[in-house]
């Protein structure tokens, strides 16, 4: 096996040059000098040791990811794109899913902070005491949800509120007038921001109401939790949902009940994710830029030059389709 010191006697320069290149410090390099060391390391066929390369650089080379649930398939879509961002900057990617529960997510908290991961992207069920533990313990942290007003770390997200009133207006233009509101549970980060985009909306229909029900970000608790209104005479016109993962849910139950979408329900989604192409109908959503959320992130955990906390609002895309009324894109209303 390859050492540094063949690599060195390779590319004509000194073992501490070889470990300023593979450490990206603490000494600066000069391309021409670096070029040589990469080029002698594939030749040889080098791989650093990681555990020294760790200890050299006070590094672990290692990002926590903690969501609630990787079936959903946004989150498992970000982690994708996270892991692929996290092996660029040669990092490898730790998942600890919660299944929602908040002694699984205490016990991933944990074990993230025992390994010293380098920082963490974070969808907390339990935002405050999550983000003090990790800012107690030193490690980095990026959320991807609103916070708390008070809490200090940095964000990366959409507007909640503009996109939930953007996809509320948009299924008020279809003319409904009664909308079910799917949520995740009260105390769940973007639950209050979904809420307030979605009042916003309201107030300049009033005609038009809304009833909520909050449910676990699951297509099973969503179905179940919205069984009782399409047992009713007159359920809700149109359903909207805070996740893609409810709305899946939410075209069941309506098919359970022989209801057709949107002739008789219209159902709108949260989160963009690609399978709202093969839904039947397929299903429209607010959409979320997975990828680059996924890059900034990276970036701004590996950023050691500035760990001020700092909110980033990205851009989002309300994406009609079938579901909602809109037929082949055409964003055309259907009567209530």
């Amino acid at each position: 096996m390859a050492t540094a010191r063949d690599v060195a006697e390779r590319a004509g320069t000194s073992t501490a040059v070889v470990s300023y290149v593979f450490n990206n410090g603490p000494r600066p390099v000069s391309a021409e000098t670096r070029r040589r060391v990469l080029e002698a390391a594939a030749e040889l066929d080098y791989r650093p040791n990681i555990l020294a390369r760790a200890l050299s650089a006070g590094r672990t080379y290692s990002l926590g990811l903690l969501i609630p649930q990787i079936r959903n398939p946004y989150f498992a879509t970000l982690a994708e794109h996270l892991e692929s961002f996290a092996r660029q900057h040669d990092h490898l990617l730790l998942i600890g899913d919660s299944a929602g529960d908040p002694e699984q997510e205490s016990a991933h908290i944990s074990s993230f902070i025992e390994r010293k991961v380098d920082g963490v992207v974070l969808v907390s069920l339990l935002v405050e005491p999550a983000i003090q533990r990790f800012a107690a313990a030193n490690v980095p942290v990026v959320a991807l949800h609103p916070v708390p007003d008070g809490v200090t770390v940095s964000t990366l997200s959409i507007d909640y509120v503009a996109a939930a009133a953007a996809s509320t207006d948009h299924l008020l233009s279809h003319g409904y007038r009664t909308i079910g509101v799917v949520t995740g549970p009260e105390d769940s980060p973007g639950t209050a921001e979904h809420r307030r985009g979605i009042e916003q909306a309201l107030a300049a229909h009033p005609r038009a109401s809304a009833r909520y029900v909050a449910s676990p970000v699951s297509r099973f608790a969503a179905r179940d939790a919205v069984r009782p209104w399409f047992r009713q005479k007159r359920p809700p016109r149109a359903i909207y949902c805070s996740t893609d993962e409810q709305a899946f849910g939410v075209l069941y139950a309506a098919w359970e009940a022989g209801l057709h979408v949107p002739d008789d329900v219209a159902v709108m989604g949260f989160d963009g994710t690609s399978e709202c192409t093969v839904t039947v109908p397929p299903l429209a959503s607010v959409r979320q830029p997975i990828e680059d959320t996924a890059r900034q992130a990276v970036e701004l955990l590996l950023d050691r030059s500035n760990r001020t906390a700092t909110r980033h609002v990205l851009d989002y895309g309300l994406v009609p389709s079938a579901s909602c009324g809109c037929q082949a894109g055409d964003g055309l209303p259907v009567s209530d």
